[in-house]
């Protein structure tokens, strides 16, 4: 079963390359990542508010690692937020339970 995990980031500028270790990852996991912009509801962070704003936010190089090439088992990605000031930005984080079937060769 695929499972998600909600990260919130805050004061997020420009092009970051982020990090977020996970157990359900591993080196050859299928991963997807989606970003957007929030408002913050510091009484009840779980209820804090996506929605679209004025800014463009685009996630990048999605790299889940895992053992045996890197000892955490996680997901390497850029987000890039295009605009003047730092936002706070909220990532799900999606680990899909099939592994990818190889078709050819690389």
């Amino acid at each position: 079963m695929s499972q998600t995990i909600r990260h919130h980031w805050t004061g997020l500028k420009g092009r970051r390359a982020l990090n977020f270790n996970w157990d359900a990852i591993d080196h050859d996991s299928v991963v997807l990542v989606t970003a957007s912009e929030y408002a913050l509801n510091a009484g009840a962070p779980e209820t804090s508010q996506r929605f679209v704003g004025a800014a463009s936010i685009t996630v990048a190089n999605v790299t889940p690692h895992g053992p045996p090439y890197d000892p955490n088992h996680g997901v390497t990605f850029v987000v890039d937020v295009a605009w003047g000031a730092p936002l706070n930005v909220v990532t799900d984080i999606t680990v899909l339970d099939s592994k990818p079937v190889w078709i050819g060769t690389p």
